[in-house]
């Protein structure tokens, strides 16, 4: 059994304790009064040449533990920093240490979007996000391979309750499922981390020990790259480890890097890590106001 397989099982049990615990007309009633951002995700994107989400999580399988001081303070500097156009906040208990309670606690720290991301499999979490606060989920793509109209259905209920989706290529494989997309999905990801192997664990223990991350194809942002159909919003996941790394998605023509173990891991501070990252930014796109033909976008929620 594979790590995904792992998570899967236990992503599922989980669920299936919240919808015993809390029914969904009830979950659908916290839904409707849920706050929102003061700008959608997708507008938030839109409203700079290049930005970062930044996250929230207190572990991963890859990289062990996060520093837990950085993981306290994060809020407060994504907060601060000018780059960061969205949290990204990681719900999974088993595997990322997050809860769906960590994600209401963000909704109400900051007024910037919020992405619930988790392994999406059932249209309960959708309402469950937008009932924590959240203005988008992320839905991975290969999750959805063999019923692609479930990955449509799961967009439409996205959408209708205001919400945005960012559509994650690259999980498994080089060989990701881009085709079963909906046409109108806007935002799109490309994860360089492989979960398909069954030697991750083994072999991120020994990563940890050498100070990398082997679980990272660091080819698959300019691999996938060209499965992302012009006039999109790309978006690059996972594997970006210093500031320095930015300039190359730039120059692939990506719009946003999402961004959480180079912010909270052990040996750094947050804080000084996200002011490094925010000036490069600056620095980058200092010289045109519109990189990739995306017109700024005005203080305001698009359906």
């Amino acid at each position: 059994m594979s790590l995904i397989d792992d998570i899967l099982k236990a992503s599922g049990r989980r669920l299936a304790e919240r919808q015993r615990s809390l029914p969904i007309d009830e979950l659908k009633r916290r839904a409707g009064d849920a706050p929102r951002a003061r700008m959608c995700f997708r507008a938030a994107l839109e409203s700079a040449p290049f930005s970062l989400i930044a996250e929230v999580k207190a572990k991963s399988p890859s990289s062990g533990p996060m520093d837990p001081s950085n993981v306290s303070a994060a809020l407060s500097v994504y907060n601060e920093a000018a780059s960061v156009s969205a949290v990204s906040i990681l719900t999974d208990e088993d595997y990322f240490g997050g809860s769906l309670e960590r994600l209401w606690h963000a909704r109400k720290t900051t007024q910037k979007p919020i992405l619930r991301k988790d392994f999406i499999i059932d249209e309960y979490q959708v309402w469950e996000a937008r009932a924590h606060g959240a203005d988008a989920v992320l839905l991975m793509v290969d999750l959805y391979r063999e019923d692609p109209s479930r990955l449509e259905r799961m967009f439409h209920l996205v959408r209708s309750l205001g919400m945005d989706a960012l559509f994650e290529l690259g999980m498994r494989s080089v060989a990701t499922r881009s085709d079963i997309m909906p046409k109108d999905a806007a935002i799109w990801g490309i994860n360089s981390r492989r979960f398909h192997t069954t030697k991750l664990q083994v072999r991120s223990t020994i990563g940890r020990l050498l100070g990398t991350e082997l679980s990272i194809d660091s080819d698959a942002h300019q691999q996938l790259r060209s499965q992302i159909p012009r006039g999109k919003l790309a978006v690059a996941e996972s594997g970006i480890r210093d500031h320095q790394d930015l300039g190359r998605l730039l120059d692939g023509n990506y719009h946003a890097a999402l961004i959480g173990t180079a912010f909270l891991k052990k040996g750094s501070s947050v804080a000084s890590v996200v002011r490094n990252f925010d000036e490069e930014v600056r620095r980058l796109t200092s010289s045109t106001s519109d990189v990739h033909g995306f017109a700024k976008v005005a203080n305001a929620r698009t359906a």
